[in-house]
């Protein structure tokens, strides 16, 4: 592709030269590549335009000239010209889809399940791009990111059409909107789950990260807004949002609602009122909080056209999501794996087991190293609020020291009923140890993970394969 076919700056003779690839990390460049100086969150990227240009990049986009014999292009933002250079680079993709977006601190994940196996059910071919990976089809493939850096998820956009897709779902990350990923795509329908606090180590502060999410529900990147409007946040998307919006919820008045919820370790019963048309469900995921992710899914495919008979098949479908309140049955107590790494993930978590608990709940967590610390003693309040034992262990603590993490924890314990076990490991077989007949281990923050990452080092290691081999072992029966 010729650089002047997806930029537009008066470029001379240079325009005329091919284009080969797109990179922002001098890594990536290849022989006639283009080289994008992104700028901005603790990077320059200006400082390896000379980098790039070693490597083979004959052309980089800068936000300020620098002294370097490469031909440049000078842009207000390297981080927008970026994300719309791969779209023009992998011929518009995006464009040739049904769009689907889903933003919110939780829910994002089973939300997109949810909504893949119903649009599945109703003879659909679906791409879902999110933090369990990116799905085409039958096809996984592994990503670092919820939402992936633009030449990737372009990347990924080509492959589906390709491949026949019809509807993409993207999870869209808070991050991904304050770094302008999406900028130039309008999604068809954008979905909101909810807000609560998460990410203020890159975000500082609430007020910057809902910023970011609202991006979402701008006429620059969504044209209908799916929304939670029992959530603060939700009811203002709704209330201020410029184009089309419906609405869902359990309490407040909304277009989608549920009724008649029934709760157990064996899932969830309910009845949706679509837009005044009734459909049962029964849905193989448990606790409440799963109502309002099956009725964000359900009101999408609802104006996608999907009848309810197909809706109801494809929520009864979903018999898990990895890492998202797994259930594994030993023969005298439960074990429940889940994603929970927030205070009020843990507080739907928690509390949705106390709905169907016979026994204790033996809650396992920890909190990442090198993240928004102000959540850590929230978290050990509420986990120690709303379980009978805690086991306070590591989750991924990066560069940090596990036990200055555990003591921000400890900080907003509300009893002395809990223990602290560094190692994971270690600290899922003592809380094993403790359960007796009806109790459930809930075992929460890492999920579907397949490491754990201590000082820089990303070890192999997941919660669920770890307790299949404690089951192996006879240390679980």
């Amino acid at each position: 592709m010729k650089l002047k076919e997806f930029l537009t700056e008066a470029l001379g003779e240079e325009g005329e030269q091919e284009i080969t690839s797109l990179a922002f990390d001098t890594a990536d460049v290849k022989k006639g590549g283009l080289f994008f100086a992104l700028n901005g969150f603790s990077i320059d990227g200006h400082k390896f335009v000379a980098a790039a240009r070693e490597k083979g990049a004959v052309c980089a986009v800068v936000e300020k000239f620098v002294p370097d014999p490469i031909a440049q292009v000078l842009v207000k933002s390297t981080r927008s010209a970026l994300a719309q250079a791969a779209q023009n680079f992998f011929g518009r993709p995006f464009e040739k889809l049904i769009s689907v977006g889903i933003t919110g601190t939780n829910g994002k994940t089973t939300t997109s399940f949810i909504l893949r196996s119903i649009l599945e059910a109703a003879g659909k071919k679906v791409g879902v791009i999110g933090t369990n990976g990116i799905f085409i089809g039958k096809d996984r493939y592994e990503t670092k990111l919820t939402t992936p850096d633009p030449i990737e998820y372009n990347r990924m956009l080509a492959l589906m059409v390709n491949g026949g897709v019809e509807i993409v779902i993207s999870e869209v990350s808070a991050h991904s909107l304050a770094l302008s990923k999406l900028d130039g795509m309008r999604f068809d329908y954008a979905c909101f789950t909810n807000l609560t606090q998460d990410h203020l180590d890159f975000f500082r502060n609430m007020q910057n990260y809902k910023a970011a999410k609202l991006k979402f529900f701008t006429p620059e990147h969504s044209k209908n807004a799916v929304v939670n409007v029992d959530d603060e946040t939700g009811l203002e998307i709704a209330r201020t949002y410029r184009g089309k919006v419906y609405t869902y919820g359990l309490k407040n008045p909304s277009d989608v609602f549920a009724i008649e919820e029934e709760f157990g370790e064996d899932g969830i019963k309910t009845v949706l009122n679509l837009f005044d048309e009734v459909v049962r469900v029964k849905s193989n995921l448990c606790g409440r909080f799963n109502v309002y992710n099956i009725s964000c899914a359900a009101t999408v495919a609802y104006l996608l056209g999907v009848k309810p008979e197909a809706i109801a098949k494809g929520v009864r479908n979903v018999t898990r999501v990895d890492g998202r309140f797994n259930i594994i049955s030993a023969s005298n107590y439960s074990i429940i794996i889940d994603f929970a790494h927030t205070e009020d993930g843990l507080k739907n978590a928690i509390s949705s087991i106390r709905e169907f608990a016979k026994g204790k709940i033996i809650t396992v967590f920890g909190c990442g190293g090198d993240r928004d610390r102000s959540k850590r003693p929230m978290m050990g309040a509420v986990a120690s609020k709303l379980s009978d034992f805690c086991v306070i262990t590591s989750d991924n603590p990066r560069s940090e020291n596990p036990l200055d993490i555990i003591e921000d924890v400890k900080k907003g314990m509300t009893n002395d009923a809990y223990a602290v076990v560094p190692k994971r490991k270690e600290a899922i077989r003592f809380a094993l140890s403790m359960a007796g007949e009806g109790d459930i281990v809930f075992i929460a923050g890492k999920g579907a993970e397949k490491y754990q990452e201590i000082n820089g080092i990303k070890y192999a290691y997941n919660d669920e394969e770890f307790i299949m081999e404690l089951i192996k072992e006879n240390v679980v029966q």
